[in-house]
């Protein structure tokens, strides 16, 4: 079996308050790796921690404690221009597509940018490979002359894939791709995403809040909360039978296109928000919005544990209570 193409472990990110007084924990001790072609998925509210996961493993964020291998390399300990090297082959593509492309540049040039800050072949080689990845993401040619004021939402982000193949990535880290476009589309830059696994052998760390589009696309998920995974295991497994409360809430929050009067399931209410990340609660992270939450919740911390092959939790009594449901 092949070497993971990157290993997490025990990893934190914590940042300093405005008044230096507190420590946001936004990752707080996470361990996983992931196999070289596959799609991992990440899904948890806002403020979870998920953006900040997936800029630490493309070297945007350095670890506070533990560390991010790119295969068995602790990017870290590289001299400053192997680091730059080694991070052209994990990429990450940002939310929102506006603002990921500067609007004095032409189509062509922000493809080619990353190309011409390595500056390691010829202007024309550079050109064709641009033209060649913006083909290759679906947009006719005549669109390298153009500005981003004059694309859509969809086209944008196509051009920001573009801009990331340049440099021929192995992992690709998509945080929240798909959020700011229009449900009419995001279909259409799943299937690319798909399409460009095949043909490339990409890797991605998928990242959302939306369980219907990670769930489509991944064949691992697991479930962020206020810093740490609930959950994670094989996509099919933890959509058809979840065994932490948290991912039964999120389950139960997926629209579903029926009448109410038709739909078999009943919603699961989390009152409340996330707790601050200054002040994680005790034992179990989740027990204040849990509705199954009881005395041992407060003050144990749960065990990480494999309860099926590939599947893990964190909670004292996965798999055997349900969260409470409400119209």
């Amino acid at each position: 079996m092949s070497a993971p193409i990157v290993s997490v472990e025990n990893l934190r990110i914590r940042f300093p308050t405005q008044d230096k007084r507190e420590t946001v924990k936004a990752v707080d001790g996470i361990s996983f790796a992931i196999e070289p072609g596959e799609t991992f998925g990440v899904i948890g509210e806002s403020g979870s921690g998920k953006s900040t996961l997936g800029r630490a493993v493309v070297c945007l964020l350095k670890p506070s404690d533990g560390r991010v291998l790119h295969g068995d390399t602790d990017p870290y300990t590289l001299p400053a221009a192997e680091l730059r090297r080694r991070r052209r082959a994990y990429q990450i593509i940002f939310q929102d597509p506006n603002a990921a492309l500067n609007p004095r540049m032409t189509i062509l040039d922000s493809i080619r940018e990353p190309l011409d800050i390595l500056g390691e072949v010829p202007r024309a080689e550079r050109n064709r490979r641009a033209l060649e990845m913006l083909d290759r993401v679906g947009l006719r040619s005549d669109f390298a002359a153009r500005y981003p004021h004059e694309l859509s939402g969809g086209q944008k982000q196509r051009i920001n894939i573009a801009r990331v193949l340049t440099v021929r990535p192995r992992l690709v880290v998509c945080d929240e791709v798909v959020a700011a476009l229009d449900v009419s589309i995001r279909a259409d830059i799943l299937n690319l995403f798909a399409g460009l696994q095949r043909e490339f052998g990409l890797t991605y760390l998928f990242i959302t809040h939306d369980l219907g589009v990670v769930s489509h696309i991944s064949s691992r998920i697991a479930v962020m909360y206020l810093g740490r995974f609930m959950e994670l295991g094989p996509a099919e497994a933890l959509v058809r039978q979840p065994l932490h409360p948290y991912t039964e809430a999120l389950l139960s929050a997926e629209p579903i296109p029926l009448p109410a009067a038709m739909r078999g399931a009943r919603r699961i209410l989390l009152r409340g928000e996330i707790p601050s990340p200054t002040d994680p609660p005790s034992g179990c992270r989740f027990r204040t919005r849990c509705p199954a939450a009881r005395a041992v919740c407060a003050t144990d911390e749960p065990e990480w544990r494999e309860l099926n092959p590939g599947h893990f939790v964190a909670c004292h009594f996965a798999g055997t209570v349900t969260g409470t449901a409400v119209q």
